[in-house]
């Protein structure tokens, strides 16, 4: 019975954030009815997803097959990039650049996004699901161990693997994404609720699928726009995005991740006592418009070594907002 309430509840939100949209998309809409439907043949992946720099291979874990990019030498220590929505492993290039100096790095195309295997079932997406890819991952890429790096939703995914699996980590980065018992807390209130608009909507069948393609994709303009430093990306890049979540179905697992989170809880998989152990340090864009700034000084409390570094000129996104100040941050994190 609390279950059925407790969906009752959010399809309603759902409803009534999507009516309070509406007005807008079709106002949008009946300027440029053209332009709303038209989606451009992308059939050749753009020069810079395959430029040579890369090594791109298919590992099994858990049961799928995951698309995992790397570069440096494997002897080196694994540093693992797991990224949020809606991007995939080309939103670490900036890192993996930097960071293969010292490290065997690997940026993976999380379940549902990209070229990796892309379970059909909303229950796939459960957070001990996501949680069990990275443990399987890092032995599968010839490691016992490795530096986690991770944004948004990786992030999210991140804190729990730290919680439940700290001897897995050397250390962990987290960029924009606050301890999950924070956030949890930090969603009733109104402020985090009036910015969380789109976890309501996600809930709903196909809109969701309807509203991120619309206008070829616009999504990702828009999302470029929230950036500080507009230099930090460029046509070829946004082109990039297009082109990988323009496949059949290449929306649907990204917003899945939504869809359960907010039926199926996972707050009795998280363990209830206990500070995470594992030395860690958040980075955090001050400019983010989804997530509160004070989520990452309210994530004190549950990690016993916890470095928070704020870059006030950054957005949600910054890790390509302003890579340059992430890796110097990074590297005295990871030197100390």
């Amino acid at each position: 019975m609390a279950s059925i309430l407790r969906a009752t509840v959010i399809y309603a939100i759902g409803i009534f954030w999507t009516c309070t949209l509406l007005p807008f998309i079709l106002l949008r809409v009946l300027w440029s009815p053209l332009k709303a439907f038209r989606k451009t043949p992308r059939d050749i992946p753009p020069a810079i997803l395959h430029d040579g720099s890369y090594t791109h291979q298919f590992v099994s874990a858990n049961g799928l097959k995951f698309h995992c990019v790397s570069r440096g030498d494997k002897a080196n220590p694994l540093m693992l990039f797991i990224h949020g929505f809606p991007e995939f492993w080309f939103s670490w290039r900036h890192q993996l650049t930097e960071f293969s100096k010292k490290y065997h790095v690997v940026a993976v195309d999380m379940r549902g996004y990209g070229d990796s295997d892309k379970p059909t079932k909303k229950i796939d997406y459960r957070m001990e699901n996501l949680v069990q890819d990275i443990v399987e991952l890092v032995p599968a890429l010839g490691h016992k161990t490795c530096t986690l790096v991770a944004h948004d939703w990786g992030g999210a995914i991140a804190w729990y693997v730290a919680a439940l699996h700290p001897t897995l980590l050397d250390k962990l980065v987290i960029m924009n994404a606050p301890h999950p018992k924070v956030f949890q807390k930090e969603l009733k209130t109104f402020k985090q609720f009036m910015m969380s608009w789109y976890f309501f909507v996600f809930q709903l069948p196909w809109f969701p699928e309807f509203l991120l393609s619309s206008f070829d994709f616009s999504v990702f303009e828009d999302m470029t726009k929230h950036f500080v430093n507009k230099e930090s990306v460029s046509p070829e890049e946004i082109e990039a995005y297009k082109f990988v979540f323009s496949k059949p179905g290449a929306l649907t697992g990204p917003i899945n991740y939504y869809r359960c989170a907010l039926m199926h809880t996972d707050r009795k998989f998280f363990p209830r006592k206990g500070k995470i152990e594992v030395t860690s340090m958040i980075i955090w864009g001050d400019r983010d418009t989804v997530l509160n700034m004070k989520l990452a000084d309210n994530t004190v409390p549950y990690v016993t070594d916890l470095t928070i570094k704020h870059i006030a000129n950054s957005s949600h996104f910054v890790h390509q907002d302003t890579p340059a100040e992430v890796h110097r941050l990074m590297w005295e994190f990871l030197q100390q």
